[in-house]
């Protein structure tokens, strides 16, 4: 009974001083708002980026990658929706905004032209637009060619029956310039991107060794190879720093690094990148020494650019004293002959002559002449190795 009495006087105290605590008014639970603000904003952007996926503003990531895939085993590329040639028309560019109205005023025969084109030349076309920098789809730079070709045809066609009624030109030179003029635009207009492109990877090697010996250094150093170019695209060398630029992005989104590189090493028409990053990839995946490695190939890039730049000395030296040739004696013989064909004593017995009239030395003299010039100066804007 002692031990019951016990346990019953402890229970009576224990009442007692919970009788005694203040009563407190019981705490609502607390609303997790940033947790909830978190979870909202992420789905507005997941929707958005769906949003933006489905109508093709962007690609997902998954896509990119597949992409980068691609283009790097060199398969065709299964294009779902790309920028239309329609929306050529809203450029800020107003030479851009003319062909695009001209292409809505022609669309249907000039886009069974642009289909056919792109049959023979789309996949090419769109490694030259990414190395050029030019953001056209291959869709829409076909249609701006064809456009500007069929455009120049059209007011080639204009002047030459102005000047052949005035009879200021011959039917013959009339039907030539029709036919060549648009064809020159077109040619030029089509290998733009490739010699932009070439210009791109002409800066790129020159500023290639600089760079290489600038990351062996960093590596050298101890920073890693993210650090390293990151470094790079910060450095302030051109294509070369935008290029890197474009790796770490895609290293961002998940791509690995060797995939990035190769990647980036096929859309820039540089042999010197292509084999830099070839020893760069094997380097990484075999262990090597990346600081000997980039020193070796910098060396390498040197002496190959001194070559280069040596043949294309020799190689100005023949096409300078062809271009005197044809800039010079060709139209003073040209001259020549046409006074010889204006003597009636002469032109009557030798009927040579009577080809070389006014109108064929004005052909020369303002059209033959600089065209030679304009091509000889555009090869050497093309083909100089910097």
């Amino acid at each position: 009974m002692s031990s019951f009495g016990k346990l019953s006087g402890l229970l009576k105290k224990k009442e007692e001083k919970k009788e005694e605590l203040p009563k407190q008014k019981p705490q609502a639970p607390e609303t997790p708002t940033d947790e909830v603000d978190r979870e909202a904003i992420s789905k507005i952007v997941e929707r958005m980026k769906s949003k933006y996926v489905k109508e093709g503003v962007m690609k997902g990531e998954e896509e990119e990658r597949s992409r980068i895939r691609m283009m790097m085993s060199g398969e065709r590329e299964k294009i779902g929706v790309e920028v239309s040639a329609k929306e050529l028309a809203l450029y800020e560019s107003p030479i851009v905004r003319l062909l695009g109205k001209f292409y809505l005023a022609f669309e249907s025969p000039i886009s069974a032209l642009t289909r056919v084109a792109r049959s023979k030349m789309g996949r090419a076309l769109e490694l030259d637009l990414l190395a050029s920098g030019m953001r056209y789809s291959v869709e829409q730079y076909i249609s701006l060619c064809l456009a500007a070709g069929i455009l120049t045809g059209i007011i080639t066609i204009i002047m030459a029956a102005v000047f052949v009624a005035a009879n200021k030109l011959s039917l013959l030179y009339g039907i030539l310039a029709v036919i060549i003029v648009p064809l020159v635009i077109m040619f030029v207009a089509f290998t733009m991107p490739n010699s932009k492109a070439k210009k791109i990877g002409s800066r790129i090697d020159k500023e290639l060794p600089f760079a290489l010996r600038h990351m062996s250094i960093e590596i050298r150093a101890g920073v890693g190879i993210y650090k390293t170019m990151d470094s790079i695209a910060t450095s302030g060398y051109g294509p070369l720093s935008d290029g890197f630029k474009w790796v770490l992005s895609q290293i961002e989104k998940g791509v690995p690094t060797e995939e990035a590189l190769e990647a980036w090493a096929e859309r820039t028409k540089s042999e010197s990148v292509n084999r830099v990053v070839s020893h760069l990839v094997r380097a990484l995946r075999t262990g090597g020494n990346l600081s000997e490695v980039m020193i070796t190939i910098a060396d390498d890039v040197s002496f190959e650019r001194r070559t280069k730049i040596a043949d294309f000395a020799e190689k100005m030296n023949l096409l300078g004293l062809f271009l005197m040739m044809f800039t010079v004696v060709f139209p003073v013989m040209i001259t020549i002959l046409t006074t010889i064909a204006s003597s009636p004593s002469i032109s009557q017995y030798l009927g040579l002559f009577s080809f070389f009239t006014p109108t064929f030395l004005m052909l020369v003299y303002f059209v033959v002449v600089p065209s030679v010039v304009g091509l000889f100066i555009y090869y050497i804007r093309s083909s100089d190795p910097g």
